[in-house]
């Protein structure tokens, strides 16, 4: 498909200590990339909608992350390793993920 990026796994680091802000992010960036399984981020501020998510993702790691508002359509439905360390909507995924499995 044309405008599509076929990459499995990113890593958006904010790798510099000095540095007190996070990396902005708009969710729909993700929405051409159908592909990805692994997405990694740290130090990163989310915003937009995460509707145009990627379905298959299986890892999410997300380390010291902000959300505007809560991902309640963010599609958790595949995913088998979550880690939200130290993330504001951590509490929210889980519910949503806790909720599917019941």
């Amino acid at each position: 498909v044309p405008g599509t990026i076929d990459a499995e796994g990113i890593r958006i680091l904010q790798n510099d200590k000095r540095l007190n802000e996070n990396y902005c992010v708009n969710a729909e960036c993700f929405e051409n990339m159908p592909n990805l399984r692994y997405l990694q981020a740290e130090h990163v501020n989310f915003q937009g909608t995460f509707s145009c998510f990627p379905t298959d993702l299986k890892w999410l790691q997300l380390e010291r992350c902000h959300f505007d508002s809560p991902p309640s359509d963010f599609n958790l439905e595949k995913l088998v390793i979550l880690d939200l360390y130290k993330t504001n909507m951590a509490p929210i995924l889980i519910n949503q993920l806790s909720l599917r499995f019941k």
